[in-house]
């Protein structure tokens, strides 16, 4: 063993005397480069597997969680988001038991029909179920983008009525609280989440509230509001038939006459909103079940033992008759017009030649959808003015060099330096393979090469010598220095 290692070494150690001073460069880097690579791999496998132990709830959790795992010698850190305690996977079984010494719950669900016992009462068995209701409800909502935590409490009557119960202690309760991430909307967020709440918890959405964590925003469903009856969504319907029939006008005016006319459209809809639910009641009766009912009756005898007659048979017939056949609903899809306000202005110098502004106010009347029975005839108004000229855009040019430089700079670099390496280490395999060839003439090449030299003449001789001191001169300036001295040397012998 120890002479195959000896070997190998020598192998390697003769390698690398062949080598010149660029290879061994190259040679370097490219083994400091691999252990490096494997270093980071080891170091990054080495390193341990955290996992989340404690969902963090409130405030007051943070220290009671890091008490219990402090006294259970268990290390821990937190999850980037700062809302969880993550523990290595070797310790989350130690970290678990000292978080439920300390009487918290983790980040597990509840468990429906587990227990201590066999047999649970009733009222235990609802507990766990309303637990598991709620804590389904909190999971759906904290999947909606935008939501950080939430916190949903519910109470649900156990008593059911067979009439309506109007007493308020009665009603099924739900609240919702939600602590959102900045720029997230809350109007949005919120009306989800009570249909969420309402579909899991099996309460009504009119009883349900949903609250920011700060108490600056609530949210309760309100059926007016959601049909179309709410102040804001009726302003803003309004706003948006306003401004959508005057950019219609606008773009239609300004294709006959660029930069001429302005038109503007106010709109105020009829408030009044209604939708009515009746039954359907069948004009004719219509049998929706019969039932027949068949017996027979037996005469009595006289007092001689004669019956006095025959066998009677009696059949009864009880039906049931349809009493309502569907629903009819009735009433607006939308909201009416009860007035529209139109002002138009036009320039100077449109009033010229054939024009008339009679023509121009029906154009636009009927661009706008005027009505003259609903709408007062002063509610159009007209003015006649003079336009400012359009002002020319002014062109806005690119980049500066500076600007360019600075986008471009750090990339070009980048390239620049890449090439430079490359280039670099061609020439160092270039000169190590020009120094190779050399080094392999053989010693009869060169004895041919001497032979071939002491054939030619002196003058000749000479004119070759000093050519190639030129050359050498020219490749290692050092050499001419060495050239000198071995002259002297020789002229002192």
């Amino acid at each position: 063993m120890r002479n195959i290692a000896t070997d190998a070494f020598s192998q390697v150690k003769g390698i690398w005397a062949r080598l010149d001073g660029g290879q061994r460069l190259v040679v370097g880097a490219v083994l400091a480069a691999t252990v490096a690579g494997l270093g980071a791999i080891v170091w990054f496998a080495g390193q341990p597997s955290y996992e989340i132990a404690y969902t963090v709830k409130s405030g007051d959790d943070i220290e009671a969680v890091q008490q219990a795992l402090q006294g259970a010698g268990v290390s821990w850190k937190e999850d980037p988001s700062g809302r969880a305690f993550l523990v290595e996977r070797s310790q989350k079984g130690a970290a678990a038991m000292a978080i439920a010494k300390a009487g918290l719950s983790g980040a597990e669900t509840v468990n429906v029909g587990g227990g201590m016992s066999l047999i649970e009462d009733a009222a235990t068995k609802q507990w766990k179920l309303d637990a598991a209701s709620r804590a389904a409800v909190a999971a759906a909502i904290q999947n909606l983008e935008g939501v950080q935590s939430v916190t949903v409490t519910a109470s649900v009557p156990r008593r059911q009525s067979a009439f309506r119960d109007r007493d308020s202690e009665q009603r099924p309760t739900a609240t919702v609280v939600l602590k959102l991430r900045p720029g997230a909307s809350f109007q949005s967020i919120a009306s989800v989440a009570s249909s969420l709440a309402a579909s899991q918890l099996l309460v009504p959405r009119q009883n349900i509230e949903v609250a920011s964590s700060t108490g600056s925003q609530h949210y309760r469903y309100d059926p007016d509001r959601e049909a179309g009856g709410g102040t804001s969504d009726f302003l803003a319907l309004e706003r948006g038939m306003s401004e959508e029939r005057a950019r219609l006008a606008q773009d239609r005016l300004d294709q006959l006459w660029p930069g001429k006319t302005s038109v503007s459209v106010r709109i105020e809809l009829d408030p009044a909103w209604e939708i009515r639910s009746e039954k359907v009641v069948p004009t004719e009766a219509l049998v929706k079940s019969e039932k027949t009912k068949k017996d027979e009756t037996k005469p009595g005898a006289n007092k001689d033992g004669d019956p006095t007659g025959g066998t009677s048979k009696n059949e009864d017939k009880t039906r049931e008759f349809v009493t309502e056949i569907g629903e009819r609903k009735s009433g607006k899809l939308r909201q009416d017009i009860k007035l529209m306000t139109v002002a138009l202005a036009y320039d100077k110098s449109l009033v010229t030649g054939d024009f008339k502004p009679e023509d121009l106010i029906r154009t636009v009347k009927a661009m706008v959808g005027w009505d003259d029975t609903r709408d007062k005839p002063e509610s159009f108004s007209t003015l006649v003015t003079e336009f400012a000229p359009p002002q020319e855009m002014e062109e806005v040019g690119g980049p500066g060099l500076a600007e360019i430089a600075l986008q471009w700079g750090p990339t070009i670099g980048q390239v620049v330096g890449v090439l430079v390496v490359v280039m670099f280490l061609r020439g160092l395999f270039k000169r190590s393979a020009r120094s190779s060839a050399a080094a392999a003439e053989s010693p009869a090449q060169l004895a041919k090469a001497d032979a071939a030299l002491d054939s030619l003449s002196p003058e000749e001789q000479q004119k070759i010598m000093r050519r190639e001191i030129e050359r050498s001169i020219a490749s290692d300036p050092a050499s001419l220095a060495k050239l000198l001295e071995t002259w002297l040397v020789e002229q002192k012998a």
